[in-house]
């Protein structure tokens, strides 16, 4: 009996080399295209089937093809300096990491984080840019990659390593990874979560950390990032209530709160203007739940 998995309609045209079955009306899987068949645009959108389905086992191989084929577009885009396609394309690869947390798609951060690194010194303004640019994305990807371009500038402005500007590029992509166990409506609500809702989005953290510690190819501070960005300081925060957190996580945790004040309007608060979010994150500093220093150089590096 064939394993197989169904097939995002976007992602068929990266099948070419790959058989693709539909499920017959006795349930039965049917030979829809054998491996050595091309397929074009116009083939793909006469397609009668509603579902179709590739074998588990080509899984890795489609995805590492289709993740390939975005970080050139992302390269050519950054190169062009079209920003809305920065966007676009960063969202795309951050949605196939976060909602299909695979080897595959997570093996190819690394390379999205290359490419942006190796093109912000020559095109710095874009990182501000991301930040402005509404992509439509699930609100989860694009708060990802906001998180992102605010913490590669931040690091810009410190004038960290290369190494250490990438490794926090893949702390802040990879941060949220666990919210692709949570039920999306709980992370898509833009209402106030009920008390057993937020324990439910609580656990994204230690799911997080599981996900990306079981990949050997990444730092250990990426694992320890999602598992700590929602600590705090004064011990209040959670999964583990600590106050010992590692930096990248206290870099990123203040990102992550000041993102959403800035960004993402909710039924209950409109969303707010950078320093009107400061000066609330500035309340939490004074109660010594965030990092003073870490607040200081984030505000410097905003407002230059």
């Amino acid at each position: 009996m064939l394993d197989l998995i169904e097939i995002k309609k976007s992602q068929i045209i990266f099948c070419k080399k790959f058989p693709i079955y539909y499920i017959s009306k006795e349930r039965e899987p049917v030979l829809y295209k054998p491996p050595e068949k091309g397929l074009d645009a116009a083939t793909i959108e006469k397609n009668p089937h509603s579902h179709l389905f590739i074998r588990k086992e080509d899984e890795d191989a489609i995805i590492g093809i289709l993740m390939s084929i975005m970080n050139a577009k992302l390269a050519k885009a950054i190169s062009e300096k079209g920003f809305y396609a920065i966007k676009k394309f960063l969202c795309q690869i951050v949605e196939e990491a976060l909602n299909r947390p695979l080897e595959t798609t997570l093996k190819a951060l690394p390379e999205t984080i290359d490419i942006l690194f190796d093109n912000v010194e020559k095109n710095p303004e874009f990182l501000k840019a991301l930040t402005t640019i509404n992509n439509n994305s699930p609100k989860v990807i694009e708060h990802s990659v906001n998180v992102l371009a605010l913490t590669t500038q931040y690091c810009f402005f410190k004038k960290y390593s290369e190494n250490d500007i990438k490794r926090f590029g893949l702390c802040a992509l990879l941060h949220d990874i666990g919210t692709s166990h949570i039920d999306k409506k709980i992370i898509e609500s833009d209402l106030k979560l009920s008390d057993n809702e937020f324990t439910q989005l609580k656990t994204h953290t230690t799911k997080g950390y599981k996900d990306i510690k079981s990949k050997s190819f990444f730092d250990d501070s990426v694992a320890l990032t999602a598992l700590e960005h929602h600590e705090l300081l004064d011990g209040s925060g959670y999964p583990k209530g600590i106050k010992d957190i590692s930096f990248e996580a206290q870099v990123i945790g203040l990102i992550d709160s000041y993102e959403p004040l800035t960004y993402s309007n909710k039924a209950f608060r409109k969303v707010l203007k950078p320093y009107e979010a400061l000066q609330i994150i500035k309340n939490d500093v004074k109660k010594e739940k965030y990092n003073k220093k870490v607040f200081v150089d984030l505000c410097s590096c905003l407002i230059n």
